[in-house]
């Protein structure tokens, strides 16, 4: 199956460990959340972002991922909701804990960034630079 970037090729469903703020795993497999830069735990709002991803699934019984077909470091890529509905992509850039990354995202979530934010996470030039 081709998919394209916003296609939905396949579904994955459970209860999410999170690994950092952009990344979660169910049933193993690790999830990349589609058109999300958050700073990597190394850098100084990373496990800010790590925690902020946390609360919003700790909230919830199960996250469902409608999965791209894309891969990012041997991650699959998707927009992925809580059981009650939140779209975490967009929490998460809403609340100021990510950047859209429009390189891949075409844009979809910079109207949900709160002003100022790409002042604040400036520390990799990949998805943070001004569009």
């Amino acid at each position: 199956m081709i998919c394209s970037v916003l296609a939905i090729c396949a579904v994955i469903a459970g209860s999410p460990s999170v690994h950092d703020g952009d990344t979660l795993t169910i049933h193993g497999q690790a999830i990349r959340l589609f058109g999300v830069d958050a700073e990597e735990l190394d850098e100084p709002h990373g496990p800010q972002a790590r925690e902020a991803l946390r609360a919003l699934v700790r909230k919830t019984e199960y996250v469902r991922c409608e999965l791209s077909g894309e891969r990012s470091y041997n991650r699959l890529v998707g927009i992925c909701y809580t059981a009650e509905g939140l779209n975490l992509n967009e929490a998460m850039i809403r609340g100021g804990h990510a950047l859209d990354c429009a390189r891949y995202s075409g844009g979809l979530y910079r109207q949900f960034e709160p002003m100022a934010i790409r002042l604040k996470l400036t520390q990799k030039p990949y998805c943070r630079s001004k569009q």
